[in-house]
């Protein structure tokens, strides 16, 4: 009682309340806090960094924001930096941005989504809808910028106070005269009172109303960043993280006492991350106070910035670049989580619901979400498979030291050479019962049966000593070995020859669907189907459209979907699909490809040895990596497609000249080409972002253009047009389209006054002679009654007068005839080349391609393209361009057929249509036509020019439309196009 009595009497002072309260917080921030709801512990985030290799302006990221319109914006002293997924775009010092200095420090997006844009000699501007307005500057270096409701922009400035500019362009500064502690600012924070918290090289003020005060009981040090956490003011100062308690500002989190706090965030979930100048980077959530620093893979412990985006992910500004922190559909265990080593090679499924993951250095086990690192098992031993026995022992196989046998807790060797095993390198363990196991190794099969070893090898019949694969249906046995497969019936081996299917050789692994009769083989050649009842082999390689030969393991989910691992990522493939393949009714296999940016430490999955994958008994699939042990839940990819990337026009193209875009854009009648490039605004998977478009007046129906960002369109028809792209994630909804308006003009004969005017004078013409023939005609009869009293000579004379008149009349009116055709032929020939237009080329397309779908012959469609034509036009002069448009026209002409078109497609592409001929003997035409213009001379040009073209063949097999016979040339140009010009490719 007494003790409690002085406690009581010490508490009725405001020091001794103070000093209680103190002791209470420190005790409170030991414990987690249960408000916040962090889905991830920070070392599960995927972790990735950009410098200025990839295109940054400079590694200092001082400020983050994002726009309305899905653009990540990042300032640096180099520029701010707009970010769309793939690429940056840097805005500097120039007339666009109207900034007096590049050095950019500090980003905002006001209430009213506008984008301030404060820097270095006090610049600022203002960015809204993609257009830039200039402010005009302070006085001094900008260190933080805020927008508030009323459009006033509020300005932090170093060494010049505070200064708040109005709508109306008026301007206020405080400083140290107006009661500033200090008249370096470095943070701002608005209240729900209409004030406005302003952290200051020496300590905390407050403005309200316009004025100022110093806050009483704060910090006296620098305060660099200001936050709202669990309604309350935290301050993060020079030294340490203080919280607000009525008048008092304590420290919080012992850990951070000491550290210097740069920038605080609060994000969606209520967790507060916290960037500090030497430490990295803090998060104090529901797994209480976590750190990631530059030892775990951040470019720089000093933190600048910090952004949380609008798909949730976290991006950190440091001096060495830029670091993000986002979820993804794989999540990786590595030596950082407290695996034994990071190559692992074989994981288990064990009935008690424990994950066993045989590593280079041992076996790690996982239960209930998290590594039993304290009960890591042969931790000197390469572990290459694992396999658990009826009895729920576990059988571990190792690359140097055989068999080992684990059992109530207890590791113990089981089998290894001294004890008859042919090789101590043991690749897959099937344990059919405590006395029946099968062991494959690098020397051959062992069967360890009754405490007896029995060995099998080439000699037995194998067809190779190197067993990776084991399997058992029903009475066979399964041997999948480094050269084949092989059966055991009835002690006998049966080999299952796979080389007719592309020469395949490695079986890696085995997956058996009862309930279906089949069989499916993991091999180098790919996914290989067995029918266990008739024997029918079928093979999903790369001529159904798999990416890569090697196929490692076969693991189903339960959503009807295979998951196959490789080298090169994770595979994912419908069951149903896959089967229509198999089956012959599907040429191509859709197929998803999962590897790094997608949460793999690696894409390289480990194989050879099994089993490296497995389903666990949640439904999570796990994948034995070069980096750790990969994982990913299917059903949680559904919210990554779910989500829909905002789609933006970036850039417009005509003849080659970038244009301004906007709602509606005139194009003139020479705009032979027109490009728009456009960007679908996701960073979770940016490149698995797909794209459709639709020119509305010329595509009847939406292109699917697959992960291709840009449209192109030549020789457009004179008249109004609404280009329209949409972006979806894979598997996702369409965006709302993005959409901007295309005029395109006429040329002064394409006009309909001209082609009225030209109608009329061509009625006019023929009137006219009509009427002087009828005249004529009269004119001759009379005289003709006149004189045929009075002489047959002068009849006869009149007479040949009347023919010779009517001969003239002839001549003139087939000379008009053949200005009839002149002119038709100019209607459908190119004028510089001779070669046909695009209108009569369309004509012959036509005709052919139903043809050719008549008589079922192919027909070969060859887009030609002159490389960096714009350089001999910018160099040598439009003159040089037409000659060598000419004389390449010519060539293509000399390798025409009759039957055969050739024609000008517009610029400087050709097209070339070749009925009835293979794509190989196409190919062969365009090679020599490729390499004889590569050697032409062009002297009458200049001395030093040299000029190439690419070539792109599509054929019209299986194809039901002639607009799909265009795209795919067009495809295949692109694709050579890309891979370096001066060549020949075929889609």
């Amino acid at each position: 009682m007494l003790i409690f009595a002085v406690f009581i009497k010490l508490l009725s002072s405001k020091k001794s309340r103070v000093v209680f309260t103190v002791l209470l917080l420190q005790l409170f921030s030991t414990l987690p806090f249960s408000a916040t709801a962090a889905t991830a512990a920070l070392t599960d985030y995927f972790r990735e960094s950009w410098n200025t290799r990839q295109g940054l302006p400079h590694n200092t990221i001082n400020s983050i924001s994002q726009t309305p319109d899905g653009y990540l914006w990042f300032a640096t002293w180099e520029g701010v930096a707009r970010y769309n997924g793939r690429e940056f775009k840097v805005f500097g010092r120039e007339q666009q941005t109207g900034l007096p200095d590049s050095g950019i420090r500090a980003l905002h997006l006001d209430p009213k989504g506008r984008l301030l844009v404060g820097g270095s000699r006090g610049g600022l501007a203002l960015l809204q809808d993609q257009q830039w307005r200039p402010v005009d500057a302070v006085s001094a270096l900008v260190n933080e910028v805020r927008g508030d409701a009323k459009g006033q922009l509020w300005v932090g400035t170093e060494g010049g106070g505070l200064f708040c500019l109005h709508p109306d362009g008026s301007r206020q500064q405080w400083t140290r005269h107006h009661g500033l502690p200090s008249n370096t600012l470095y943070s701002l924070l608005h209240d729900d009172q209409d004030g406005l918290w302003l952290g200051t090289a020496e300590g905390l003020a407050y403005l309200q109303q316009g004025k100022v005060q110093t806050v009483a009981n704060s910090p006296k040090l620098p305060v660099f960043a200001l936050a709202y956490y669990q309604d309350q003011l935290y301050l993060g100062t020079e030294r340490g993280l203080y919280q607000q308690q009525g008048e008092d500002f304590v420290l919080v989190r012992p850990e951070l006492h000491q550290t210097a706090i740069s920038r605080l965030l609060v994000d969606h979930q209520g967790d507060l991350w916290i960037g500090t100048i030497e430490e990295g980077v803090f998060r104090l959530s529901n797994y209480g106070l976590e750190q990631l620093s530059a030892r775990h893979g951040m470019p720089n412990n000093r933190v600048l910035a910090i952004y949380q985006d609008s798909e949730h992910s976290i991006w950190l500004g440091t001096n060495g670049g830029l670091f993000r922190l986002r979820d993804a559909p794989f999540t990786t265990l590595s030596a950082e989580h407290g695996l034994p080593d990071n190559f692992v090679r074989t994981v288990l499924q064990h009935s008690d619901g424990t994950i066993w993951i045989g590593t280079a250095r041992g076996v790690a086990r996982y239960k209930d979400g998290q590594l039993l690192t304290a009960n890591h098992l042969l931790t000197d031993q390469s572990v290459l498979s694992l396999a658990e026995t009826p009895q729920g022992d576990v059988l571990i196989g190792t690359y140097s030291s055989g068999v080992f046998h684990y059992s109530q807790g207890k590791v113990a060797k089981l089998l290894d050479r001294n004890s008859g095993l042919l090789s101590n390198e043991v690749r897959a363990i099937l344990a059919l019962s405590e006395a029946d196991i099968w062991l494959g190794t690098a020397q051959g099969l062992n069967h360890y049966q009754d405490n007896k070893l029995s060995s099998y090898t080439t000699r037995d019949g194998l067809p190779a000593d190197f067993v990776i694969a084991l399997h058992k249906t029903a009475d066979v046995l399964w041997i999948g070995t480094g050269a084949g497969v092989t059966r055991l019936v009835n002690d006998q081996f049966e080999a299952l020859v796979l080389t007719q299917l592309d020469q395949a050789e490695y079986a890696f692994d085995f997956y058996e669907q009862p309930e279906k009769n089949l069989l499916w083989l993991a091999t180098d050649r790919g996914l290989v189907r067995y029918r266990l009842g008739s024997g029918e082999l079928s093979l999903i390689g790369r001529k159904a459209g798999m990416p890569f030969d090697k196929i490692f393991q076969v693991q189903p989910d339960s959503h009807g979907n295979f998951w196959l691992s490789s080298n090169r990522g994770i595979l994912r493939i419908d069951q149903l699909e896959a089967n229509a393949v198999a089956d012959g009714t599907l040429a191509a296999i859709p197929f998803e490809l999962f590897g790094e940016s997608d949460g793999m430490l690696s894409a390289q999955a480990n194989g050879g040895s099994n089993p490296a994958a497995i389903m666990a008994n949640d439904g999570v699939l796990w994948f034995a990596t070069a980096s750790g042990i990969s994982r990913v839940q299917p059903s949680r990819l559904t919210t990554f497609s779910d989500a829909i990337p905002p789609v933006v026009l970036e850039e417009l193209l005509v003849n080659g000249v970038e244009k301004t875009i906007s709602g509606s854009i005139d194009l003139p009648p020479d705009s032979d080409r027109v490009e728009l490039h456009f960007a679908g605004l996701g960073y979770v998977m940016p490149e698995r972002i797909q794209y459709r478009s639709r020119l509305v007046g010329f595509d009847e129906n939406w292109l699917n253009k697959g992960k291709q960002n840009f449209a192109e369109y030549t020789n457009l028809a004179p008249g109004s047009y609404e280009f329209l792209v949409q972006a979806a994630n894979s598997g996702g909804q369409w965006s709302e389209a993005a959409r901007i308006e295309l005029i395109k003009h006429p040329h002064w004969w394409q006009t309909r006054n001209f082609q009225w005017l030209s109608a009329i004078s061509l009625m006019a013409l023929l009137s006219i002679l009509g009427y002087w023939r009828v005249s004529s005609l009269r004119h001759s009869e009379q005289r003709l009654k006149l004189q045929v009293a009075e002489k047959t000579a002068e009849l006869q004379q009149k007479a040949n007068s009347l023919q010779a008149a009517d001969q003239e009349k002839s001549t003139l009116l087939a000379q008009l005839h053949q200005q009839t055709l002149a002119l038709a032929l100019q209607a459908r020939q190119d004028g510089l080349t001779g070669l046909a237009n695009r209108r009569a080329f369309d004509e012959v397309l036509i005709k052919e391609f139903s043809r050719s779908q008549r008589l079922k012959h192919p027909l070969v469609l060859a887009f030609i393209d002159i490389d960096h034509f714009k350089k001999i036009n910018d160099t040598w002069s439009h003159h040089a361009g037409d000659l060598a448009l000419v004389a390449i026209a010519e060539k293509i002409r000399q390798h025409s057929r009759s039957v055969d078109c050739a024609a000008r497609w517009g610029g400087e592409e050709f097209a070339l249509l070749m009925p009835s001929t293979s794509l190989e003997q196409a190919h062969m035409v365009c090679e020599r036509l490729r390499l004889e213009i590569m050697a032409l001379e062009w002297q009458d040009i200049a001395d030093d020019i040299s000029i190439t073209v690419s070539i792109g063949l599509a054929i019209s097999d299986e194809l039901s439309d002639a607009k799909q016979l265009l795209f795919l040339a067009d495809q295949a140009l692109y694709q050579a196009k890309q891979q370096g010009r001066n060549q020949v490719c075929a889609a």
